[in-house]
């Protein structure tokens, strides 16, 4: 990821650090919010939306680091929007790469992008079903 320093910048964030607290996926992958804070001292935070999503693989990194609540965001490269180049977000336990139709950053008071009602959540049957 040799570009990762421009798109970061690009983002509008500034010079100092961020952190990944939280990913939500939606509409069955369709959507993903990258939940991020600017400045681990002052937590600032914003989020990095992904919309009309087709594909999104996930690499962990560092198994031992997984319950940790926040991962060091090293890098980002944004790719090209309307599904031609995947962004491909770097921390220090995962990597997600995300084919994308388009993207957008939401800070302070534009911080909460329209999400759906329902979030794809994992569904647990009660009881084992008997074949």
């Amino acid at each position: 990821m040799s570009d990762w320093k421009d798109d970061y910048n690009l983002l509008g964030l500034g010079g100092l650090t961020s952190l990944v607290t939280n990913i939500k996926v939606s509409f069955w992958g369709n959507e993903v919010l990258i939940e991020c804070v600017y400045n681990p001292e002052e937590r600032l935070p914003y989020v990095l939306a992904f919309k009309d999503c087709r594909d999104i693989r996930w690499t962990v990194h560092d198994e031992e680091e997984v319950g940790e609540l926040e991962a060091e965001f090293l890098g980002i490269s944004l790719g090209d929007s309307a599904h031609r180049q995947p962004a491909v977000l770097t921390t220090d336990i995962f990597e997600i790469s995300i084919l994308y139709g388009s993207f957008s950053i939401h800070k302070e008071d534009n911080l909460n992008p329209k999400m759906a009602d329902l979030e794809t959540e994992v569904l647990v049957s009660p009881a084992p079903a008997v074949l």
